[in-house]
């Protein structure tokens, strides 16, 4: 063999490939140091050899190559590089916070209650003209009643009421008849008579007064009083003024 011709043994790959994976591992703690280097996560590593051995930081064989002790088959083989890589994380701990929260509401109501008055009450009234009839009014429930009663010196407490020209038994209503105020309510009636008439007075809730007038022939009593001549059928009017 040529005394330039070399081959490269088996030791000098071992030293090679050794050297390559430190290398390899340096650079990956080293990255992983400066990627992670923040104040939330520090991490740290490290590289430690075995004891005794010292690698190469280029090309070439190791520095100790020291004959093997006894019983070693290879004197010459480079240790097996130990590489140590610590990691340290430092975590924020996350903290979940429970409220509890009470509330309390005041609700007022407000109710208004308005009260329509369908009549102002009931009221009775009644005129005696002469010694042998009585003329009476009556108001319920907002309706104006008219009735007349015969009186004697023979039965002065006739209960009887008629009404009519065949004097039926019972009242007129008067809140059938033209001119009433339907739109309002009646709170008072009235009766006055003399001769062969008689009058119906009417107040309202809101104070308006309207007048009837009625037939009273000493015998019967009509409302309205039927037309005679050019004189039509009575009718409720609004008196004039108003008081």
């Amino acid at each position: 063999m040529s005394p330039e011709h070399r081959t490269t043994s088996q030791l000098d790959l071992a030293d090679q490939s050794g050297i390559k994976k430190v290398r390899r591992l340096a650079a990956i703690a080293m990255a992983v140091t400066v990627a992670v280097a923040t104040p939330a996560v520090a991490v740290a590593a490290s590289m430690a050899s075995a004891p005794g051995a010292r690698y190469a930081t280029g090309p070439g064989k190791c520095e100790s190559e020291k004959p093997g002790k006894p019983g070693q088959k290879d004197g010459h083989k480079c240790p097996t590089p130990t590489v140590t890589v610590t990691r340290t994380v430092t975590a924020t701990p996350t903290v979940t916070a429970t409220v509890t929260a009470t509330a309390t509401v005041t609700a007022t109501a407000t109710v208004t209650a308005t009260a329509t008055a369908t009549a102002c009450g009931t009221t009775v009234d009644s005129t005696k003209p002469n010694g042998n009839e009585q003329f009476l009014a009556a108001l319920t429930n907002g309706l104006p009643f008219a009735g007349r009663r015969s009186t004697s010196s023979n039965d002065p407490d006739n209960p009887d009421i008629t009404s009519g020209p065949n004097n039926d038994p019972g009242w007129t209503d008067l809140s059938t008849i033209t001119g009433f105020p339907d739109d309002k309510t009646v709170c008072g009636v009235s009766v006055d008579a003399q001769g062969s008439d008689a009058f119906y007075k009417i107040i309202t809730q809101d104070g308006l007064v309207y007048t009837l007038h009625c037939a009273a022939n000493g015998q019967t009593l009509v409302c309205p009083a039927p037309a005679q001549g050019q004189v039509p059928e009575s009718q409720w009017v609004p008196v004039d003024p108003q008081p």
